[in-house]
């Protein structure tokens, strides 16, 4: 099992329990029967930095959770079908490693522009 941090954006057109429903019904599908939860946040209603979808708004929702690698393509496929999920991200919670390539300094002199 690996740990996961999930970040769902809801559409703002529900109603804070609807949005709060479909969050509890991500979340029971997400755990299943073998995942489990280390922590949930409710970010609530917050503007978006870009218009998705119409929306300049949306609710945000995170999770942290330990799953199965094996069931990730499943979950993102149940997310991708919700209509109501505007946008989502799923990453792999590599602790105390950096993930990625680091910072490369630029090799232009910044006096020379």
């Amino acid at each position: 099992m690996k740990e996961y941090e999930i970040v769902v954006v809801v559409s703002p057109r529900l109603s804070q329990s609807e949005a709060s429903n479909l969050y509890n019904e991500t979340k029971k599908m997400v755990l299943g029967e073998t995942g489990e939860l280390i922590t949930e946040m409710d970010w609530g209603k917050r503007k978006l930095a870009y218009e998705i979808q119409d929306n300049l708004e949306a609710f945000y929702f995170i999770l942290r959770v330990k799953l199965d690698p094996a069931l990730i393509q499943s979950i993102e496929a149940q997310l991708n079908i919700n209509e109501n999920v505007v946008r989502f991200l799923i990453v792999n919670e590599l602790i105390g490693e950096i993930a990625g390539p680091t910072k490369v300094k630029d090799s232009r002199n910044s006096d020379d522009r």
